[in-house]
């Protein structure tokens, strides 16, 4: 992998009633692909090449919430609606960013675009965001406060995915749990856990039927099914990421990729037996 340039760290953003509902096999945490997916809005939104976007997300504090059960309405044409969605799991979340867009060359206007977005359905609540370029490299973990980032597991064995299937040929969720929860766990085992790393199509977008009340006109709507697979928290003060290299820290980072049936938010879960290769994001 070659050099990267416009790498930005964002710091300490503080997001509250973010879901924590990742997908249907994995809770606790915000997912990776929420970071991934506000990352792509700002590229997009700064006439940046779609899917390009990079992040590392470092988590400083998660705080499940406790409080409204209700969502919050109000009067639409004379009827009260609800003008949120109600999750199962939400909290509070204090968290870093590194994020990587190509053709970003101004730390202000980044700054302006992170203004009033969210993270997994949480608004962002900093007065002023610190946004700051840093160097492609282990350096750029100087200067955070203690946290984890949130990384695809450096061991390949643990990259298993599923969407929940269970056959002897695809164990599922009881091969993931025998990673996550093994009968011992050796020293040196990590910090593992439970993390959605992307969908399944369940349609060719490229033959999809148009449908109504779609987010774009661009982009077709198509059924999918979550992937669940395994996410690494490593503290930021680890050798593991401040001796990284800028190539090194470029294949840690979520980034889109689609192959196949699938669309993941990182290229090393794909299937090293998978004979699909044709990609599949190919709109907007």
């Amino acid at each position: 992998m070659s050099a990267f340039r416009d790498l930005y760290v964002v710091k300490d953003l503080r997001a509250s009633r973010v879901n924590l509902m990742m997908n249907d096999f994995a809770a606790g945490l915000p997912s990776p692909l929420s970071f991934l997916g506000l990352a792509d809005l700002l590229v997009r939104n700064l006439g940046l090449a779609p899917w390009s976007a990079r992040v590392l997300p470092i988590l400083h504090r998660v705080d499940i919430s406790e409080g409204r059960s209700k969502p919050e309405m109000e009067n639409k044409s004379g009827i009260f609606e609800p003008i949120e969605t109600m999750e199962d799991l939400v909290g509070s979340v204090q968290v870093s960013l590194l994020l990587h867009l190509p053709g970003c060359e101004n730390e202000s206007t980044l700054r302006a675009q992170l203004q009033g977005r969210r993270i997994a359905g949480g608004l962002i609540q900093n007065d002023r965001i610190d946004v700051q370029e840093v160097t492609a490299d282990g350096s750029a973990f100087r200067g955070m406060k203690r946290g984890f980032a949130m990384l695809r597991p450096e061991q390949a064995e643990r990259r298993y995915i599923t969407s929940g299937d269970t056959t002897p040929e695809q164990p599922g969720l009881a091969q993931l749990a025998s990673l996550l929860f093994p009968a011992e766990r050796p020293e040196g085992f990590g910090w593992i856990v439970p993390a959605a790393v992307g969908y399944r199509l369940l349609e060719d977008p490229l033959t999809v039927p148009a449908r109504i009340r779609t987010r774009s006109k661009e982009i077709p709507h198509v059924f999918a099914e979550p992937v669940a697979g395994i996410a690494e928290l490593v503290s930021v003060r680890n050798k593991r990421l401040t001796g990284l290299s800028n190539a090194a820290l470029g294949a840690l980072m979520w980034t889109w990729e689609a192959r196949g049936d699938l669309v993941l938010g990182h290229p090393d879960y794909h299937p090293v037996f998978s004979d699909h290769s044709e990609e599949l994001i190919t709109h907007g």
